[in-house]
């Protein structure tokens, strides 16, 4: 599609200024990974859940709700803005690729959520699973 672009280089240089700006404090702000709007004109926004292989859990045991004491502020703000723009909210557990768990990526689609936690939709796929869905949403929205 004219306007559009293949994803190329990461770049967290954006992060790192932020970081270097707010010089160790506490910061206010959460990072999106992915926002988009479908033909319909709705948005759809998507947050990456990385399960290390250190951890405990991997993609289909990993919920937010096991660890929402030490990051309900992310979680509750993604929910506030997916709530003022009537968006569509996924949270996306993976791993690294050419870990053990590579092939176990968890779509929970926020149902419903509370200051105590989320509902959500889970689904459970294969990367290449995921791949296929995952592209279509990216058509809708071309």
């Amino acid at each position: 599609m004219a306007g559009s672009k293949t994803l190329g280089i990461d770049d967290s240089s954006g992060f790192q200024f932020a970081k270097e700006m707010l010089n160790g404090d506490v910061t206010a702000a959460i990072n999106f990974d992915r926002i988009q709007k479908n033909s319909d004109g709705e948005y759809i926004i998507f947050e990456y859940l990385l399960c290390d292989e250190g951890q405990m859990v991997n993609p289909y045991t990993s919920h937010p709700r096991r660890y929402w004491h030490k990051n309900k502020r992310k979680f509750i703000s993604l929910c506030e803005v997916a709530s003022d723009l009537e968006a569509t909210l996924y949270l996306v557990n993976y791993a690294k690729k050419g870990t053990t768990h590579e092939d176990k990526i968890l779509l929970m689609q926020v149902l419903e959520w509370d200051v105590d936690g989320v509902v959500t939709k889970d689904t459970r796929m294969t990367r290449s699973e995921f791949s296929e869905w995952f592209r279509d949403q990216n058509e809708a929205c071309l």
